[in-house]
């Protein structure tokens, strides 16, 4: 009787711990207003020259920072580069583009 009662609760304990490794089907978390995402311009920008690693650096901390007005004058500073790809100006209009909508986000939050 002791077996049996042993052996039901370690099948129990089993299935119970199975059913906990389930993988969710949950995709990745939307991406939350006022949030500016600069991993796309990084990327696209394997090996800058330090002028530029240094305004990408400038546009990181600023948008980490919240000072969006430092942040659109170094890539307007990027966007003028003469020998920038098409990806490259795609990246940085929608960094642009990220900061304009963070910029309305934190206009329409209340102030606490």
């Amino acid at each position: 009787m002791k077996a049996t009662k042993y052996l039901l609760m370690i099948l129990t304990v089993g299935v119970l711990t199975l059913a906990g490794c389930g993988k969710s089907d949950k995709g990745p978390p939307p991406r939350q207003s006022g949030r500016v995402d600069i991993t796309q311009l990084q990327e696209q920008f394997p090996n800058p020259t330090p002028e530029v690693a240094a305004s990408i650096e400038k546009v990181r901390f600023a948008c980490r920072y919240r000072t969006f007005d430092s942040a659109q004058a170094e890539l307007d500073k990027l966007a003028q580069l003469p020998n920038l790809t098409e990806p490259q100006k795609k990246a940085v209009d929608e960094v642009v583009e990220q900061i304009k909508t963070a910029i309305k986000a934190g206009a329409a939050a209340p102030t606490q």
